[in-house]
């Protein structure tokens, strides 16, 4: 991918903004609440034809919710679970109990909550040096400073303003130390970068225009830094991840067609 066209894909944007005002005006979604449908298409058309990159940080709060939906599926299960304990032991005619390839099915999400929760912080973690990496040759690169604050809020000495995204909520003691990894990595990084920079700045003949210069810097930055991941191989995690949430949805209701698994379900 290159990323120097990120913008060539207006075409996203003004979908993804029209999403973002539906959400925002519709009284089906006051209050915080989301209908997975909706938060699916959204990141899949960031996703998709090609990975928009300047649109990560409202990829991050989209996943968010989407592992709020998860979270929440695994407890509906852990919920059907005991009602199928409770009336297994004095089975009526009129009651429905699970069959087995259901209560498995239940099981099986219970029992990769924790798989699926660390691969949802190994994305979060990606996103987050992925959008550093392409901020540092972006149209919008005067930005990066506060999108360090974003993912790593108190990273700047004195400055104790919190994160706007929506991750940092409820990550735990583990995923915060997690993220303190990645931002020590993220650091020494731009350290690199910097140390770099002032060297070929030195090494530049004095009559390039501006133009010129910018080109000629993104060319040797992307030679000289490679991504932290490729584009693709991202995208592809991603997905793998939405269909592992989505496929808990459905089946939910499929199981339980006379309540919507999801519905009224608050997004933190």
């Amino acid at each position: 991918m290159e990323f120097g066209n990120e913008y060539e894909a207006q075409g996203h944007r003004t979908i993804y903004d029209r999403i973002s005002a539906t959400i925002e005006n519709d009284p089906s979604f006051a209050d915080g609440q989301a209908s997975p449908s909706v938060v699916l298409y959204a990141i899949r058309n960031i996703l998709c034809p090609s990975f928009i990159l300047g649109q990560i940080p409202d990829l991050l709060d989209l996943l968010a919710m989407v592992d709020t939906f998860r979270k929440h599926a695994v407890v509906v299960s852990s919920a059907a679970l005991s009602w199928q304990e409770y009336y297994a032991k004095d089975p009526s005619p009129d009651m429905r109990l699970l069959t087995k390839h259901e209560l498995k099915k239940l099981q099986g999400y219970i029992a990769k909550d924790k798989h699926d929760r660390l691969l949802y912080t190994l994305l979060i973690k990606n996103m987050c040096l992925l959008h550093v990496y392409y901020l540092m040759t972006a149209p919008e690169s005067n930005t990066l400073a506060a999108r360090l604050n974003d993912y790593f809020p108190g990273c700047f000495q004195n400055d104790n303003r919190p994160s706007r995204l929506l991750f940092h909520s409820d990550l735990s003691d583990g995923e915060k130390l997690i993220m303190e990894d990645v931002y020590r990595e993220c650091k020494e990084w731009l350290i690199e970068v910097a140390q770099w920079e002032e060297e070929r700045q030195e090494l530049l003949p004095a009559a390039s225009t501006g133009e010129e210069a910018d080109a000629a810097f993104q060319k040797d930055f992307r030679e000289k830094f490679p991504p932290p991941l490729p584009t693709e191989e991202l995208a592809s995690d991603l997905e793998e991840y939405l269909k592992i949430v989505e496929g808990m949805i459905h089946k939910l209701e499929d199981y339980f067609p006379s309540a919507k698994v999801l519905e009224g379900q608050e997004v933190s």
